[in-house]
């Protein structure tokens, strides 16, 4: 996750602490101000939500739609973070979606409860590896979401090709998996040999944040391809002045 960097040139009003705690060598901080409340790792951003609008302007906003793909999505989010995904989820499409989510930290559950303005009805959080989780289930989920990171880099487990067979297993005929992915320098030498990989199990397309946070959304689809997403996205989720960009992007991705 860049955040960090695009931290660096926001204006922001001064930040409260509302949380704060040490696991290991890592210190993990709920902080707000007037436009925003975060959720940190060594001063990293790892979640965070807009105080004015379901939308936070940058990459979290590009998993909204993938929803819209089905009618009632069964969806797997590997990494909690604060849970700004599934709070934005949650809040749009409601009962519709049911969302389990792994996270090996339980300091960062414990965090999050502090970040999330109420408890998520319909969200089941599991302490476990993500890796591991994932072998058990088969034709399951609709949807599977990797957000997990260490710093800015996602643990190497998640990009091998095991586990992306594993994802593969676990989705259902239909099923799209959604990654991001943090544009470290690290990562662009290792983007185009990743893609690669996917490409042997999914239909893959790749999403530019025009945002500047620094992160590329990954869709693996084992069936829509291109147009077939962009058709259901349109038809269920509608334009608006918040989402036109987010929306663009789709447009946009290759």
């Amino acid at each position: 996750m860049l955040e960090a960097f695009k931290n660096l040139f926001r204006r922001k009003s001064s930040e409260k602490l509302i949380y704060s705690s040490k696991e290991g060598d890592d210190t993990i901080s709920v902080v707000e101000n007037d436009e925003e409340r975060s959720v940190k790792l060594n001063n990293i951003t790892y979640s965070r939500l807009n105080k004015k609008s379901i939308y936070t302007n940058s990459y979290w906003d590009y998993f909204i739609p993938l929803p819209a793909l089905y009618k009632k999505p069964k969806i797997l989010m590997i990494g909690l973070g604060g849970g700004t995904i599934a709070f934005q989820l949650k809040k749009i499409f409601g009962e519709k979606v049911s969302i389990d989510i792994i996270e090996l930290s339980k300091k960062m559950v414990e965090a999050s409860k502090y970040f999330l303005p109420k408890k998520l009805t319909g969200v089941k959080i599991i302490i476990e590896d993500g890796a591991s989780y994932i072998k058990t289930k088969t034709d399951y989920y609709d949807i599977i979401i990797l957000d997990a990171y260490e710093g800015d880099h996602i643990p190497s487990v998640f990009l091998a090709n095991e586990f992306a067979a594993d994802v593969n297993k676990a989705l259902k005929n239909n099923g799209v998996f959604a990654v991001n992915y943090a544009l470290s320098l690290s990562a662009l030498v290792y983007l185009e040999h990743y893609l690669k990989d996917l490409r042997k199990l999914f239909n893959v397309y790749t999403i530019n944040n025009p945002f500047t946070s620094g992160n590329m959304l990954i869709l693996g689809s084992k069936s829509f391809n291109r147009d077939e997403i962009l058709k259901k996205i349109k038809e269920d989720f509608k334009e608006n002045d918040e989402n036109k960009t987010v929306l663009m992007g789709y447009r946009e991705m290759t």
